[in-house]
């Protein structure tokens, strides 16, 4: 587009917006973008589906909280065409993103084992593991884990319950590091982690300004190299905006994982789907649909995960 053209765009934007634009960063613009359109986004979805453009409103959502980024090429396409449907100038909101970074499965394996990488939550993530350190640490294999979440009557996501089996990789290994990233509009503060079987809570790492922790899970017994333990544990926090989503990040293979999301029955969602990610904070890929059973539970099983993210993620 000609400058002229793109200036005179500029001059027809909400001040808050061009503001937003010019100082970005990119969930901020679009955020500002959307509700000075006074758009909902079952509303942008629909319209980006005119044009052949399959975003899922739970995308849109965490586009502009942040927690992802567009990166995979149709997703930029669907920026691209944002920038259309809010009337903003060619380009924009795509000057914003930056340059994409490398993604896959064959870099996350190589490259990003660090917590703040794979786990999501950049320089806050990277400040808890400072501050306790083992969480940088591959001390244990993951041979089985078990995740119950329960999703309230509002729709917030209220907590997880873990079971894990886990295995020592070297002697005298005593604690996992538990990682923990709110929803937007979570008061870490008010999150509690509390141990239910064969361990006890030490350490909790709360980042001032950024809704993560990181909790150490203590054996109350030390491990020998290729020695065994079964625990359970509790992350409770019902604090956070209405959920759309819950993943989980691995940075190391494991052997067996299950998830369970189990809905209030007063607050079903009317689709849900099962998703894979490169690292949480990147795009969100359906993988397939998930059935809601008669228990109000949606779950997904399995066998040999590599690294990267896993998770279900639904649409009221």
């Amino acid at each position: 587009m000609p400058k002229e053209s793109v200036d005179s765009h500029t001059e027809n934007t909400d001040p808050d917006v061009a503001a937003a634009l010019a100082q970005g960063p990119f969930h901020t613009a679009l955020r500002a973008a959307i509700h000075a359109r006074g758009l909902g986004l079952d509303r942008l979805r629909h319209r980006l589906l005119a044009r052949d453009l399959n975003v899922s409103t739970t995308s849109l959502s965490y586009w502009q909280h942040g927690r992802t980024q567009p990166e995979h090429p149709k997703s930029i396409e669907a920026v691209a065409a944002l920038e259309e449907i809010l009337n903003l100038p060619n380009g924009s909101l795509r000057s914003l993103l930056g340059p994409r970074r490398a993604r896959g499965p064959r870099s996350l394996r190589v490259k990003q084992r660090r917590p703040e990488a794979v786990i999501g939550g950049g320089v806050a993530m990277k400040e808890l593991c400072d501050r306790l350190p083992a969480a940088r640490e591959h001390n244990l294999d993951v041979v089985t884990e078990q995740v119950t979440a329960t999703i309230d009557k509002d729709g917030r996501d209220a907590g997880h319950t873990v079971t894990m089996l886990v295995r020592a990789r070297r002697n005298n290994v005593d604690r996992h590091i538990a990682m923990f990233r709110g929803d937007p509009g979570c008061d870490i503060e008010s999150v509690r982690v509390l141990a239910h079987r064969d361990c006890v809570v030490g350490r909790i790492a709360r980042h001032p300004q950024e809704p993560m922790l990181l909790a150490e899970i203590l054996f109350g017994v030390t491990l020998d190299q290729n020695d065994t333990h079964l625990m359970e544990f509790e992350i409770v926090d019902g604090t956070g905006d209405r959920a759309q989503c819950y993943g989980h990040g691995f940075r190391y293979p494991v052997e067996h994982y299950t998830l369970q999301v189990r809905f209030d029955p007063e607050q079903l969602p009317r689709r849900v789907f099962r998703f894979a990610q490169s690292r949480l904070g990147t795009d969100l890929h359906e993988t397939g649909s998930v059935v809601i059973n008669n228990w109000m539970t949606a779950q997904i099983s399995q066998s040999r995960v590599e690294p990267g993210a896993l998770g279900i993620g639904w649409e009221w």
